[in-house]
């Protein structure tokens, strides 16, 4: 993402605008740099799935418990 945006300029246009805007309150001082906000999301988002994958455990642990070892230990004989 850092390339792909780089080749554009798009981060640093965007960190420009928002340090900007960050002084004036209108946005998060952790939201003024595109790198950080974009990795921030990314994590949340992963936590997310990660928290569903956990509700789905919890509701069934043996059910889930089997079905991830298939998927652990099914790739190993291949």
């Amino acid at each position: 993402m850092k390339r792909a945006t780089a080749k554009v300029q798009l981060a640093q246009k965007y960190n420009d605008f928002a340090g900007k805007a960050a002084k004036f309150g209108l946005v998060d001082d952790k939201d003024a740099d595109l790198d950080t906000y974009v990795t921030r999301k990314t994590m949340d988002g992963l936590f997310v799935m990660i928290a569903e994958q956990e509700k789905q455990i919890r509701a069934d642990p043996i059910g889930s418990g089997s079905s991830i070892l298939k998927k652990v230990f099914g790739s190993i004989g291949k």
